[in-house]
């Protein structure tokens, strides 16, 4: 009782230090090649270009802790010790308190049209442009920081979330005027077109995700819907030519909302058999790690670094795309989930008796959760055959259209 009621005391003493004014919901202050462009900018770009993106998480806590005189009401009653980009400590009432900031995570990604180069702990990543004809592209950047507030060895931890995106146009393209994942329309724009084709890439969207969450009965019937607003974008281009004759456009439509989920078919056969080999990995490294002496030695260090690497070396076997294609079926399977603790991703082991604690643990934890996983991840690739029905009927659909162009991107 008393612990949580100093848990409350010191959540209470971080929510009354109320800013003078409001700190900045967390953003990002985004610079290509130095130059600083706001989120949603369009930036020019030739084909095979190389840039550089810069991203600074500003606003939330880092705004409390550089600018304690404007964004937090302590700077009257508490003695300021030092302050910053990464952290603020203060003296209220003979008591010492800080915030620090404990790590910032940066990721970046694009379409198929732009390269990314970054690491995760990195705020920038080079950027190199497709030489691929395309009206548009983008590079998206999330950023994560987790700040630590400690007083009187107590701690609260708070995640500060932001998001920016940059997008590119290539210098003199072409007449393209609507482009998405799946439609694309050059020519004469015309309004009441462009709303149709925005309903179409919107049921391509819709049945993708049933497919990801296995709802074929939401997928049949939004297939039908899918050829509704097909057949709606040919009506309007008729009427608008009724009313304009020297009308033109083009349009295209690019492969079917089936293609990524008929890939992970055997995408998961695959991991269904990575996930076979795990448990008696498992069981293997559980027996050995019952083995090893408590007592610290060299020999003991290496021998517990070989057991945590066994396991990393089967993470680091499984598919690229492993862990963004098993959580749209799985969430419940993600890298969070499944990879080794970061206190254990070390080359050298620090407190050898904790860290035979911690990989004991982690190894029995995901004992448990193996079997479970690798039954699911069968049930998923078994009923995702299913699949194949609803491809053939759009393929089908598609293929038959004559007033516009169909590009098959599986063949």
């Amino acid at each position: 009782m008393k612990r949580l009621l100093s848990f409350l005391i010191m959540v209470i003493l971080v929510n009354t230090l109320i800013a003078v004014q409001p700190a900045r919901k967390p953003f990002l202050q985004i610079k290509v090649d130095g130059v600083a462009y706001k989120s949603g900018g369009i930036l020019t770009v030739t084909s095979g270009q190389k840039l550089t993106v810069n991203v600074e998480l500003e606003g939330g806590r880092r705004d409390f802790c550089k600018f304690p005189d404007t964004y937090a009401d302590i700077t009257g009653t508490a003695q300021i010790l030092s302050r910053g980009n990464d952290g603020l400590s203060y003296e209220l009432d003979g008591i010492k308190a800080e915030w620090k900031l404990l790590s910032q995570k940066f990721l970046f990604a694009g379409d198929e049209f732009v390269t990314v180069k970054s690491q995760a702990d990195q705020s920038n990543a080079e950027i190199t442009i497709s030489s691929a004809k395309f009206s548009q592209s983008f590079v998206k950047v999330t950023a994560k920081a987790t700040w630590q507030f400690i007083r009187e060895g107590k701690t609260i931890e708070e995640e500060n979330l932001a998001e920016g995106t940059v997008y590119f146009k290539i210098a003199g393209s072409s007449d393209v005027w609507f482009s998405s994942p799946n439609v694309q329309a050059g020519g004469m724009r015309n309004e009441g077109v462009e709303e149709n084709l925005v309903a179409v890439q919107a049921q391509f969207d819709s049945i993708e995700n049933h497919f990801y969450k296995m709802n074929f009965s939401a997928i049949q019937q939004s297939v039908k819907t899918l050829q509704t607003s097909v057949n709606e974008v040919k009506t309007t281009i008729d009427e608008v030519k009724k009313n304009n004759t020297s009308y033109k456009a083009n349009f295209v439509f690019i492969g079917l909302p089936s293609d990524k989920p008929y890939q992970h078919i055997s995408f998961l056969a695959s991991i269904k058999t990575d996930w076979g080999e795990l448990d008696p990995l498992l069981q293997d490294i559980k027996l050995q790690l019952g083995k090893l002496p408590a007592q610290s030695s060299k020999e003991n260090q290496n021998e517990l670094l070989r057991l945590i690497g066994k396991y990393a070396d089967w993470q680091q076997k499984l598919p690229e795309n492993t862990f963004k294609i098993l959580p749209r079926y799985m969430p419940e399977i993600t890298l969070e989930t499944v990879q080794i603790p970061e206190s254990l991703r070390q080359k050298s082991i620090g407190d050898y008796s904790q860290s035979l604690k911690d990989y004991a643990a982690f190894v029995d934890r995901r004992i448990e959760q193996a079997t479970v996983e690798s039954q699911k991840i069968s049930s998923t690739q078994s009923r995702l055959q299913a699949v194949r029905l609803f491809d053939g009927m759009l393929r089908s659909y598609f293929s038959s259209i004559n007033w516009a162009e169909w590009k098959n991107t599986r063949e």
